[in-house]
């Protein structure tokens, strides 16, 4: 085991300051993808099979996530508290609450529009998803963590952000352990979250065993990359036939009729992101596209962004449905769809809703996620010079 902690500690300087470019577009492609796995429309583009099975594609962020986690912190020496809580929570937390806000006054405004209006909507203001008894697990973001708390209320998507903050947490706890024990229990916490999935085990629910196994599997795969990618020499052509073979993979796996479709996902993007990390291949090539980084830097913005979208977009097509006897929805076996009688303008629906989305997005991106980690570093900035100053002050009494 020591020869094997060793290993890692040998390895040249050269990933410090490395980014995976192609695996943030990875990201960002995956989030539109999930975009349109909310989108129902009718005879459109979204109906296809392949975005009908992209929920899985949040598996993929939790692989990522512990990808870029372990290679920025798992080999940072004096690793401090509360500067790792603190750009963690900044990143992710303002364009929770944010969005938490967004919901809060949507559902107000459907509130309002009953009392003052008279419109009246198939499912009243602050019910069901929207009770007020989740804002507390919401802002606390413990939601999906309990079998007691609704993980889907008010910002469906918030489910995977509640699981990824706490295993950040998780994540700097393990740092505290020697390096052996460390990468043992990293190991050996996918291995125990499959298990208990395949064996339909209720010890944790399955939000929660979803983002552990994606997550610590994710660390290995970096502790692999760290340990082989200087040593691997692929051809460019050995390295894009296995691209292309693991992106068949990944849509064989979407849109197939499989069992524990969620293990299998998590297991093929294990592949997937330890790949394309080692970005050798033609596609990789492609995935450096500038435009595909667009996707990847507003990713986090696009998967918050979408649902309160779709639900202003369902609820006007709704009142409209009201006012002028328009048909513009349809509801199958529960499910709500968007329905003008026209594929051309249910596809064409589809673009608008996603094009929305990208406009949201880049807004949010500017003015709650980016001046949010901006907070957040004026913040600690704030609390390291104050901290600095008691000391001088202590040491000269």
């Amino acid at each position: 085991m020591k020869d094997f902690e060793n290993l890692f500690w040998k390895i040249d300087h050269m990933h410090k300051d490395k980014r995976f470019q192609v695996l943030d577009s990875f990201r960002g492609l995956c989030a539109l993808f999930v975009v349109v796995y909310h989108i129902h429309a009718t005879n459109s583009v979204a109906e296809l099979a392949f975005f009908r099975g992209s929920s899985v594609f949040v598996e993929f962020f939790f692989v990522l996530s512990g990808f870029v986690l372990a290679h920025g912190y798992a080999f940072r020496e004096n690793l401090s508290f509360g500067p790792f809580l603190s750009a963690r929570f900044f990143r992710l937390y303002p364009l929770h609450l944010f969005m938490l806000l967004v919901f809060v006054c949507l559902e107000l405004g459907k509130w309002g529009a009953t009392q003052y209006l008279g419109i009246s909507f198939n499912n009243g203001a602050f019910t069901n998803d929207y009770d007020p008894q989740g804002l507390l697990a919401n802002l606390m973001l413990v939601h999906a963590w309990t079998p007691y708390t609704n993980p889907l209320s008010f910002n469906t998507p918030s489910w995977s952000v509640s699981i990824e903050f706490y295993m950040y947490l998780l994540l700097y706890l393990s740092l505290l352990v020697a390096h052996r024990f460390r990468y043992l229990m990293w190991g050996l916490v996918p291995v125990l979250m499959f298990f208990l999935m395949f064996s339909s085990s209720d010890l944790l629910v399955s939000p929660v065993m979803r983002g552990l196994s994606g997550f610590f599997g994710g660390t290995i795969c970096y502790l692999i990359y760290r340990a082989v990618s200087s040593r691997l020499h692929l051809s460019k052509r050995g390295a894009s036939i296995l691209e292309v073979s693991l992106i068949a993979l990944v849509i064989w796996v979407i849109q197939g009729d499989v069992v524990h479709r969620s293990v299998l996902a998590t297991m093929v993007f294990y592949l997937v992101v330890f790949c394309f990390a080692l970005e050798g291949g033609y596609l990789s090539t492609f995935f450096r596209h500038r435009g595909l980084q667009f996707l990847g830097r507003h990713s986090y913005s696009i998967y918050l962004t979408h649902a309160a979208v779709i639900y202003i977009f369902t609820s006007v097509f709704l009142l409209l449905e009201k006012l002028y006897g328009w048909q513009l929805m349809s509801t199958v076996d529960g499910v709500r769809f968007f329905d003008s009688g026209s594929s051309f303008l249910n596809n064409a629906l589809v673009i608008l809703l996603l094009g929305t989305v990208l406009i949201c997005s880049i807004w949010t991106y500017r003015h709650v996620e980016q001046k949010g980690q901006a907070f957040g570093k004026r913040w600690l900035s704030t609390l390291s010079k104050e901290a600095a100053g008691n000391r001088v002050v202590m040491r000269d009494a």
